[in-house]
């Protein structure tokens, strides 16, 4: 029997989205944050074995954003910080849905399709508590558990090697897979395959750059064309 999944994505107040993005006006990066989101949410509520996708905010319009794509939101505010407001949804909607199991998958996976998705969760639910390692293999992409009460407020900065020492199996997702592959710049977006990225953000592309991302255009100018 396929395992149900709830799968939560934690998304930051469109005011403090993709800070690192240097170069972008913050008009282009709320964009780029929403039309990630969008995509992402949209792919989630595709695979067949989740049940629902929350999107964990506290932020009205990036709730506006997430119950227009179909997903239900999570965020009271209570425990404010990534984990603080993440645990709170894992134990709300983990209550609600006993019989499903829970992943938290970061939002901006630009290039994380369907199937990459519902590979990685297949894997998950042979195991009590998992999870994915950014490209640096440092950070956290993806986390699911069976049980709130297994989550770790570990989320962060060297997160990866504390969810290990918890107990967490690493699902051994390869280091080329989109799962691995969070959009923290505008490098890491362009260095996605175009075919790999959601039709919200191609579409963001199609309108790059507003106003110049970078110090040097001609160089971006380039690299957008090669997508």
């Amino acid at each position: 029997m396929t395992t149900p999944w709830i799968a939560l994505v934690p998304a930051k107040p469109l005011a403090r989205a993709k800070s690192r993005c240097a170069g972008l006006t913050p008009d282009a990066r709320r964009s780029l944050a929403k039309a990630m989101l969008t995509d992402l949410v949209g792919r989630l509520r595709d695979v067949p074995a989740v049940h629902s996708v929350v999107v964990v905010t506290t932020d009205p319009e990036v709730t506006g954003l997430a119950l227009a794509s179909g997903a239900a939101v999570s965020g009271s505010g209570r425990t404010p910080g990534l984990n603080g407001e993440v645990g709170e949804a894992l134990e709300m909607v983990g209550g609600a849905v006993p019989a499903a199991a829970l992943a938290l998958i970061m939002g901006d996976l630009a290039g994380a399709g369907t199937a990459d998705c519902a590979t990685a969760l297949a894997l998950a639910a042979r195991h009590r508590r998992a999870v994915v390692g950014d490209a640096d293999g440092t950070g956290t992409t993806l986390l699911t558990l069976h049980d709130a009460a297994d989550f770790r407020p570990f989320l962060g900065p060297g997160s990866l090697r504390r969810f290990h020492a918890a107990g967490y199996h690493d699902l051994g997702v390869g280091p080329s897979s989109p799962l691995r592959r969070d959009v923290d710049t505008v490098d890491h977006l362009l260095s996605l395959p175009s075919h790999t990225l959601g039709p919200a953000t191609r579409q963001w592309l199609a309108a790059f750059p507003p106003g110049g991302p970078r110090s040097d255009p001609s160089t971006h100018e380039r690299r957008v064309g090669a997508l």
